[in-house]
């Protein structure tokens, strides 16, 4: 599916030099200008396009970092109108619906938006207003070479996962401030029913799941590839690969696997900031991150899929294939029921 890269480069370079609001506040130096990115602490910025974008508009891209996704949108909603950046990133389906609880973005999207798969658009009152980037899969991983070396098979499915032959190697994120957190309890919405989730939530909870405050803790700390004690965490699909590339040549394939039967997607976006200092710089930049070297560079940077149809990475093709049939959740039915899904998890796991 090509985007147009000629276009949206045209677009790009068509307003360098403009002398409007939007054409960028100067640099401390004041030899260029720059646009503000708001997003989550872990987000990579992808380098070489982001020297690209400078090129063609004479403007840098800078990375302002404001904590998980939850806690970098709940700071932008109590800033709305007046905020520290001009675009944001990191809103995703899970949580998009309350981007619409105050005049947070401004109405926009990319034309090249337009030619992106369906059923990644965001919901409701927000569609027009954020753009997806890229996706990513929620899965549980599975260290294949500790079930190997204990002699048993490894589960397959959410129902595996209670059972007593899994007790005690299961680490999950709390869906309370964890956005994988939230995306593996949507998935047990989803397969279970809202008049069923609790009662699977009480079967893991028999059967000695642990519950970690973040991804961080749950993945470095808890799971055996790392350290820790448990074979099994909540994870995405690309976690496989990335174990590869920061092995620094220690690994020559993964020892995770991915439950495909779990994967739930998880789908990020971009918008402009009302209120942006500079709006024109921020629409520029995120027609941009539609661009062919944008798309091309989250893979091995940030280690999520491109929305767009550019090659996957090596590493991605061998150890990252996207899920057959992961689990998309109704992001608008998310918006209205989330809370009561979270109580309702708190109630049997707190």
């Amino acid at each position: 599916m090509a985007l147009g890269l000629l276009a949206v480069t045209s677009l790009v370079a068509a307003s360098c030099g403009s002398d409007e609001p939007g054409g960028g506040e100067a640099s401390e130096d004041g030899t260029g200008r720059t646009v503000r990115l708001l997003t989550y602490d872990a987000f990579a910025l992808p380098e070489d396009a982001a020297a690209a974008f400078e090129e063609a508009t004479g403007a840098a891209v800078e990375v302002v970092p404001a904590g998980d996704t939850g806690a970098m949108l709940a700071g932008a909603l109590l800033g709305a109108g007046s905020p520290e950046a001009d675009v944001i990133f990191g809103i995703d389906n899970t949580i998009a619906t309350e981007a619409a609880s105050a005049p947070l973005l401004e109405e926009y999207l990319p034309e090249a938006a337009g030619a992106l798969p369906e059923g990644l658009s965001a919901p409701g009152e927000v569609a027009g207003r954020l753009t997806p980037v890229d996706t990513s899969e929620v899965c549980v991983n599975v260290d294949r070479e500790w079930f190997a070396q204990q002699g048993l098979d490894p589960p397959a499915t959410f129902d595996d996962l209670a059972a007593p032959a899994f007790s005690g190697l299961l680490s999950v994120q709390s869906p309370v401030n964890s956005s994988p957190g939230l995306a593996f309890l949507l998935g047990t919405v989803e397969t279970y029913g809202e008049d069923g989730f609790e009662e699977y939530w009480r079967r893991l909870r028999a059967n000695d799941v642990r519950v970690s405050p973040s991804w961080d803790d749950a993945y470095y700390n808890d799971y055996t590839v790392n350290g820790g004690g448990r074979p099994l965490v909540v994870s995405y699909a690309s976690s496989p690969p990335a174990e590869v590339v920061f092995s620094e040549g220690a690994r020559r394939q993964p020892a995770s696997t991915v439950m495909a039967g779990t994967c739930v997607t998880q789908v990020e976006y971009a918008g402009v900031l009302a209120g942006a200092k500079s709006p024109g710089l921020a629409r520029e930049l995120v027609d941009f991150m539609l661009d062919e070297r944008w798309q091309s560079e989250l893979p091995l940077t940030n280690f999520v899929y491109p929305v767009t149809d550019v090659e996957l990475p090596e590493e991605f093709r061998r150890w990252a294939p996207r899920p057959e049939d992961p689990i998309l959740v109704d992001a608008a039915a998310v918006g209205e029921a989330r809370d009561q899904w979270i109580e309702q998890w708190r109630n049997v796991m707190e």
